[in-house]
């Protein structure tokens, strides 16, 4: 289960917690996962999860 999910501008992001954290994205309309190959939204829990909620924006405001 997402720790936390969020929408900006029609996408999702989801961030996932286990040992560090990451973002899955969804386009609009879609559940099917965008793959970002170099450029993962990731943090480390001494950062947050709120920096991996704005990296995931980055790559958002790239794709919009």
């Amino acid at each position: 289960m997402p720790s936390m999910v969020q929408e900006f501008k029609g996408y999702r992001s989801a961030i996932y917690s286990p040992n560090s954290h990451f973002a899955v994205v969804t386009p609009p309309g879609s559940n099917n996962v965008i793959r970002f190959d170099s450029e993962k939204p990731t943090s480390t829990v001494v950062k947050g999860p709120l920096i991996c909620v704005e990296r995931a924006k980055a790559l958002i405001e790239k794709l919009a």
